[in-house]
C-alpha cells in the first residue's frame, strides 16, 4: 500500500497500523515533496488499519492542517476506530479537522 494518493487538489494519507514516532519521519518525509511542490488544498488522513497512534500522529495532523489552511483547505479524516476517535477527541483534533463518516463522497 502507498502511504498516500493524490487526487486533484487532495491528498489521502494512508496512516499504518501503528502511528509512532518512526512512523511519522516516515510519513513526514513521504509527503513533504507532494505538499511543497504542488497545489494541494485538501488532504484526508484514513485511519482503516490504524490501532495505535501516539502524539507523534497528532502532530502529523496538525501540521498538514498549518499547510493548508494558509491555501484555504481542510483536513479530514476517515475510517476512525473508537480508539483513534478517543484519542483524537481527547487531543481536540476535531477542532481542525472533519470526521468524514462517509469517506470521500463526502468529502
Amino acid at each position: 500500500m502507498n502511504i498516500y494518493e493524490k487526487m486533484g487538489d487532495t491528498v489521502i494519507v494512508y496512516m499504518p497500523s501503528e502511528v509512532d514516532d518512526y512512523a511519522a519521519g516516515k510519513i513526514t518525509e513521504a509527503t513533504e515533496e507532494i505538499f511543497e511542490g504542488q497545489d494541494i488544498r485538501h488532504v484526508v488522513f484514513d485511519f482503516r488499519i490504524t490501532t495505535f497512534m501516539d502524539s507523534s500522529g497528532i502532530g502529523i495532523i496538525t501540521r498538514r492542517f498549518r499547510q493548508v489552511q494558509t491555501r484555504g483547505g481542510s483536513v479530514g479524516v476517515i475510517n476512525v476506530n473508537g480508539r483513534i476517535d478517543r484519542i483524537l477527541l481527547m487531543s481536540g483534533i476535531y477542532r481542525i479537522a472533519v470526521k468524514l463518516d462517509g469517506g470521500l463522497k463526502d468529502a
